[in-house]
C-alpha cells in the first residue's frame, strides 16, 4: 500500500490541511480535528481501501485504520500544513444552529476536548501499566528480584506516566485548543513538583499573592490539568492582544505561566480535583448499589462507547480509581471483558462461516482482540457489518461482566485490556479468568447460533 498517496487522498477528502487544526492518533485510529465538517467527504473516506470505519466525536474525525495506522499517520503529519493566524488557530466557519443543536454540539465539544487531552498519554499509561505487570510476574517467579536496584528503578519508571499524568493531559488539551503546549505543561507540572508537594504536606499555611493554597494531591488527576490547559490558552490569547509587539516575546510566556499557575493552585486545581472525585464516586456508587449488574451493563454497552470514541473520556477516571481508593472493580473488568467478547464473536463467525478467507480473517481478528486487546478491526471489519455478531458481543460482555462482578474481580494495577494483563487482578485473578471464559464462550455461542449473511463483509 502506498501510504503517502493514501495520506494525500485522506487530507484532500477532509477539505485540505487548512480544514484540519491538529492531527493525533490512538491505538487504531487517526484523529483529525476538523474546522468545517461540511467539507469532509465522509462516504468517500469510508469506501477507501484500508479504512475500516469513521466516527465523528464533536469536531474530531476518527478514521479507523487498524494495522495501517502508524505509516499513514506519519505520512499525514509530514503533509499537514495548517494555516494558523495570530490566535494560534484558524477561524472556523460560522453556522446557524438551533438550541438543541447548540446543546448537543457543546456536549460533543466537551467530550472531544477530554478525549483529545487523554489520547496522547494512553500509550504511556499502557506501557507503564504493563511494565508493572511484567515486574510483578518476575517477582512471583524470583522473589529476591524485588530487593534489587534494577527492580526499584524500573518500578519508578512504571509510575512516571501515572504520577505526571497532569503534565501529559495539559499537553493534549493545549494542542486541541491551539495554544502553546509548554505553557500549560509547566503550570500543570507545578502541581506535582516535589517541593510543592512537600510544602503542602507541612503544617504551615501556604499562600500565593495572599490567596490560600489548598492541600490537594494532584498526581494521577485529570480535570485540574484540563482546566489549566483552558486557562493557559485564554491567558495566552489575551496577552497576545494586549502586550506590545516589542515586549511580547519576553512577557508572553512568563505572564501566561504565572497567571495560569496562580489560578491553578488556588482555584482550578482544587475545583478539578473535587469534580473528578465526584465522577469516580458516581461510578463506585453504581458498582456498590447495582452489584454485579454494574460491570455487566458497562461491558455490554462498551461496543457503542468504542464506536463513538467516548471510551477514552472515562480512561482518566480509571487511573484515578487505581490511585484512590487503590482499586478498580468496574472500568478495567468491563474494558477487558468487552475485548474478550469481541474476540469470542469473531470465533463464532469463524466457526460458522463457509468462506475460507473469512474464516482465516476472523481467527486472526479473534487473536488480536483477546491477546493484543485491539478491537476496532473486529468491530468495523466483521462484527458490525454482519450486525448479528454485535448481539453476541453484547451478550458475552454482559454475561462476563456479571460473572466478574459476582466473583469480585478487581484490578489493582493499571494495565491493558488483554488476556496477558490478567496478573493486574492479583488475588482475584481466578475471578477474572472465569469471567473471561464466560465472555468468550457466550459471545461465540450466540453469534454461531444466530447466524449471519457472509455477503455483508467486504474482502
Amino acid at each position: 500500500m502506498d501510504y503517502e498517496k493514501m495520506a494525500e487522498e485522506l487530507l484532500e477528502l477532509c477539505g485540505g490541511g487548512k480544514n484540519i487544526t491538529s492531527v493525533t492518533h490512538c491505538a487504531t485510529r487517526l484523529r483529525l480535528f476538523i474546522l468545517d465538517k461540511s467539507q469532509v467527504r465522509q462516504e468517500e473516506i469510508r469506501q477507501k481501501k484500508g479504512v475500516l470505519g469513521i466516527i465523528y466525536s464533536g469536531d474530531e474525525l476518527q478514521i479507523v485504520l487498524g494495522k495501517n495506522l502508524i505509516p499513514v499517520y506519519n505520512a499525514v503529519t509530514k503533509l499537514h500544513q495548517p494555516e494558523e493566524g495570530q490566535g494560534g488557530k484558524p477561524e472556523k466557519k460560522k453556522e446557524v444552529r438551533t438550541g438543541k443543536e447548540k446543546i448537543k454540539d457543546g456536549f460533543n465539544r466537551v467530550i472531544g476536548f477530554v478525549s483529545a487531552g487523554v489520547t496522547p498519554m494512553i500509550p504511556g499509561l499502557v506501557g507503564g501499566g504493563m511494565l508493572k505487570v511484567f515486574l510483578l510476574l518476575i517477582t512471583l517467579a524470583w522473589a529476591p528480584f524485588e530487593d534489587t536496584s534494577t527492580y526499584t528503578l524500573l518500578s519508578m519508571l512504571a509510575d512516571v506516566p501515572f504520577y505526571f499524568m497532569p503534565v501529559f493531559v495539559a499537553y493534549g488539551g493545549a494542542k486541541k485548543l491551539g495554544g502553546t503546549p509548554i505553557f500549560a505543561m509547566v503550570a500543570a507540572a507545578g502541581l506535582v513538583y516535589p517541593e510543592f508537594v512537600a510544602l503542602l504536606a507541612g503544617e504551615e499555611t501556604v499562600s500565593i499573592l495572599n490567596i490560600p493554597v489548598m492541600s490537594v494531591k494532584y498526581s494521577s488527576t485529570l480535570l485540574p490539568a484540563l482546566l489549566i490547559a483552558v486557562c493557559a490558552f485564554w491567558c495566552e490569547k489575551l496577552l497576545v492582544k494586549i502586550l506590545p509587539g516589542i515586549v511580547r516575546p519576553i512577557l508572553l510566556g512568563v505572564g501566561t505561566m504565572v497567571i495560569t499557575y496562580t489560578l491553578g493552585v488556588t482555584i482550578l486545581g482544587p475545583l478539578g480535583d473535587m469534580a473528578g472525585g465526584y465522577v469516580v464516586n458516581i461510578f463506585l456508587w453504581s458498582s456498590e448499589h447495582l452489584g454485579p449488574l454494574a460491570v455487566g451493563i458497562l461491558a455490554g454497552c462498551m461496543p457503542f462507547l468504542v464506536m463513538t470514541g467516548m471510551h477514552h473520556a472515562v480512561t482518566p477516571f480509571m487511573v484515578q480509581a487505581i490511585s484512590d481508593p487503590g482499586y478498580d472493580v468496574l472500568f478495567r473488568p468491563a474494558y477487558l471483558l468487552h475485548n474478550m467478547a469481541e474476540g469470542g464473536a469473531c470465533l463464532g463467525v469463524a466457526l460458522r462461516a463457509r468462506d475460507k478467507a473469512l474464516k482465516a480473517e476472523c481467527f486472526s481478528l479473534a487473536v488480536g482482540c483477546i491477546v493484543a486487546g485491539v478491537t476496532e478491526p473486529a468491530i468495523y471489519g466483521v462484527n458490525l457489518p454482519l450486525k448479528k455478531p454485535m448481539l453476541g458481543v453484547m451478550a458475552g460482555a454482559a454475561a462476563g461482566g456479571v460473572t466478574a462482578g459476582f466473583l469480585g474481580a478487581t484490578a489493582f494495577v493499571y494495565g491493558y485490556s488483554t488476556i496477558l494483563a490478567i496478573p493486574i487482578f492479583q488475588q482475584t485473578i481466578l475471578a477474572i479468568v472465569a469471567a473471561i471464559i464466560v465472555a468468550i464462550l457466550v459471545s461465540a455461542a450466540v453469534t454461531f447460533f444466530l447466524g449471519f449473511d457472509e455477503s455483508q463483509v467486504k474482502h
